[in-house]
C-alpha cells in the first residue's frame, strides 16, 4: 500500500503541475489584458470555509494515523471527523462555483481556475472514499479487540494530508498570487 500511494501522490504532483505551468505562463503573456478581465473575482467567504475545513481534516486525518500506527484504538472517532470534514470542504468549493460571476470562458485566469479547482474536488472525493471505506470497516469492528487497523489506512490518511497540502498551493496561487 505505501508503494501505491507514494506513486499516486507523485502522479497528484506531476498532474496539478500541469496547472500551475499553466497559470504562470498564461498569465505571462497577457498580451492583450485577458488574463484576468474586470469581474473575475472568486468570492472569498467559501474558499476560507474549505480551506479551513480541508486542514483540519487533514489534520484529524493524520492524528488518526498516528493513533492507529501504534495500535492505539481510538482511531475511528478521528477517522470520521477527517471525512466529515473532508467532505464539507468539498461541498464549499461546490457552492462557490453557484456564487461565482464568471465562466470558464471569461478570460485565461477563469479557465484555470474552474479546471484546477473541480480536478482537485474530484481528486479530494477519491482520497476521502478511501478514508471513508477503511473508516466504515473499522467502525463495523470497533467491539472486536482483536480487530487490527484496517490496512492501508496509514497511507491513505497520509494522501490525504498530501492533497490537503496541495490544496493550499492552490489556494496561495489563484486567491493571492
Amino acid at each position: 500500500d505505501r508503494v501505491g500511494f507514494a506513486l499516486l501522490a507523485a502522479a497528484t504532483v506531476m498532474f496539478f503541475l500541469g496547472f500551475v505551468f499553466a497559470y504562470f505562463y498564461l498569465r505571462s503573456l497577457d498580451s492583450h489584458h485577458l488574463w484576468r478581465p474586470a469581474g473575475v473575482e472568486p468570492p472569498g467567504g467559501y474558499v476560507g470555509a474549505s480551506a479551513a475545513a480541508r486542514a483540519r481534516s487533514a489534520g484529524c486525518g493524520g492524528h488518526a494515523a498516528r493513533v492507529a500506527r501504534r495500535g492505539e484504538g481510538h482511531w475511528i472517532p478521528f477517522a470520521g471527523a477527517a471525512v466529515a470534514l473532508g467532505l464539507f470542504a468539498c461541498a464549499a468549493q461546490c457552492l462557490e462555483y453557484a456564487h461565482l460571476s464568471f465562466g470558464p470562458r471569461s478570460g485565461g485566469y477563469a479557465s484555470v481556475f474552474f479546471a484546477w479547482t473541480a480536478l482537485y474536488v474530484v481528486f479530494c472525493l477519491l482520497a476521502l472514499y478511501r478514508v471513508e471505506a477503511v473508516f466504515a470497516a473499522g467502525l463495523r469492528n470497533r467491539r472486536d479487540p482483536t480487530a487490527a487497523v484496517p490496512e492501508g489506512f496509514v497511507p491513505g490518511a497520509l494522501y490525504w494530508g498530501f492533497l490537503a497540502a496541495i490544496g493550499v498551493l492552490a489556494w496561495a496561487v489563484l486567491y493571492l498570487v
